[in-house]
């Protein structure tokens, strides 16, 4: 198991120390990165709102983006599975498949 390494990123101009792993620390940075932007942009579009405010609304905006990427991931898993047991039933009773297959070649032919 990597040991945890010590980074600090910031967000608005705070400080924030985190213990992340080494192989996730560029992953980290590019996150908080995001954060900032979103941070950022609802800030200038609404200035008379807190930073607590504007964090929460960013906060809820990712949990809408995660939620909605979880589903469209649930979606295909279940077309894949789907697909995966045509393609068995296909594989186990290959003549009740609605395809035609080509005649192939005599053997003597060739």
């Amino acid at each position: 198991m990597a040991l945890e390494k010590s980074i600090q990123i910031s967000i608005l101009g705070r400080k924030y120390p985190l213990r992340v792993r080494p192989e996730d620390e560029a992953l980290m940075y590019q996150l908080a990165a995001m954060v900032e932007e979103r941070m950022r942009a609802f800030r200038e579009q609404h200035p008379e709102q807190s930073e607590l405010t504007a964090a929460v609304i960013v906060a809820l905006s990712l949990a809408e983006a995660l939620h909605e990427a979880q589903k469209a991931l649930r979606e295909l898993d279940e077309t894949l599975y789907e697909t995966i047991q045509e393609l068995l039933a296909l594989l186990e009773h290959p003549e009740e498949s609605p395809l035609t297959l080509p005649e192939q070649p005599a053997r003597d032919a060739i």
